[in-house]
């Protein structure tokens, strides 16, 4: 017969395996499905003038432990209303970071695993592609 610490020490393993397996959650950016081109970072062979540098965050939403994916972080519309706001015609440069801020973990914490959301800053620069060189 199974003691309370020893079902205490089996719950607090396996909590702990669960937090270890979570962190699956991906996102996808596909730069090819975008026009005007993107880059991940400074293109040698082109002449850019690099109009504005730019950071914003967004939010993604996941489930059962990262495993599914609820709604992925807007990044295209993200890249498209900057290149709209400061009239460029790429980016360059583009980093995507991901966190949990502590709105996030309060949020989540009631329906996790469930639910479960993360925010993503985003930031690059916005640049006008004069030429090949």
């Amino acid at each position: 017969m199974m003691n309370s610490q020893s079902v205490f020490k089996k719950t607090i393993l396996n909590l702990l395996c669960v937090f270890l397996l979570c962190g699956c959650a991906s996102v996808h950016l596909d730069l090819l499905d975008i026009d005007p081109p993107l880059c991940l970072n400074d293109p040698a062979p082109m002449r850019v003038l690099e109009v504005k540098h730019f950071q914003d965050s967004v939010k993604a939403h996941f489930g059962f432990f990262g495993l599914v994916t609820w709604k992925q972080p807007p990044l295209k519309k993200v890249f498209e209303e900057q290149l709209d706001e400061y009239g460029g015609n790429g980016i360059i440069n583009i980093n995507i970071k991901s966190k949990f801020s502590p709105v996030d973990i309060l949020l989540g914490l009631p329906f996790f695993p469930l639910w479960f959301p993360c925010t993503y800053n985003v930031e690059g620069d916005v640049v006008i592609i004069q030429s090949s060189l």
